[in-house]
């Protein structure tokens, strides 16, 4: 699914009569936390994949869970997290497990408001955030029992080396580059007010823009060879 036109014009996503998918602010982002926002969003968008050897010890093979059955073993950790400043309608702290009687599907229930979040809903939710934030899904297959044990215990280890590391900021780098680029018409004071997509896609546009720049440099001054540039990289816009 396309969801450009919202997300450029920083507008929430109305899922249905239920849920609203909302885009914060970079200043709503820091007021949350960045820290906590995105370790939020990560555990929201986290994949089997992403959790091999939570997976294994908890006795599931993670290439035999699917996404959302995944997000359902899950979800209860989300009963402290303030998950509101991305969806609206869903009370994380009163999510139920309940079967669908018409077809026997597993879904999630907010037992206040009777919001559901069922396998479908559950993909367009994930797929919007996503995209929202640039974020690619991680999906890995090993390809054969060995493979796997050694990527488990090789994440096991990953895990334990990041539990030891401070916690860097992604978002005060791009914030300080681009408020001190030309190229960019926002300022320390007013970018704060800008949807996280609409700026991430404002260091996109702004860094290929200056790449574009560098390389009229280097071809007009006759250190670049144009033949051998693409096309696409001689069209910043």
């Amino acid at each position: 699914m396309n969801f450009e036109n919202e997300l450029f014009r920083g507008k929430d996503y109305k899922l249905n009569d239920s849920i609203i998918i909302k885009q914060p602010t970079l200043g709503e982002i820091f007021d949350y936390g960045e820290k906590e926002y995105y370790s939020m969003l990560s555990q929201f968008l986290a994949v089997p994949s992403d959790c091999k050897f939570q997976l294994f010890d908890m006795g599931i093979d993670y290439e035999e869970i699917d996404d959302f059955d995944f997000f359902v073993v899950t979800s209860g950790g989300f009963q402290d997290s303030k998950v509101d400043i991305l969806i609206d309608g869903v009370d994380f702290t009163n999510l139920g497990v309940f079967r669908d009687e018409s077809n026997g599907n597993i879904l999630l229930k907010d037992n206040s408001s009777g919001a559901v979040i069922d396998r479908a809903i559950f993909s367009i939710i994930t797929e919007y955030l996503r995209s929202m934030h640039f974020f690619k899904k991680n999906t890995e297959v090993a390809g054969n029992e060995a493979t796997k044990a050694f990527l488990i215990e090789e994440q096991r280890e990953a895990y334990k080396e990041s539990c030891n590391k401070e916690y860097e900021s992604m978002l005060i780098p791009l914030i300080t580059a681009l408020t001190n680029c030309s190229d960019f018409k926002y300022n320390y004071h007013t970018v704060w007010d800008l949807p996280i997509y609409v700026f991430m896609k404002s260091v996109m546009r702004v860094q290929k823009a200056t790449n574009y720049s560098n390389l009229m440099t280097g071809i007009y001054s006759g250190n670049i060879d144009m033949s051998k540039i693409k096309k696409s990289e001689l069209q910043w816009l």
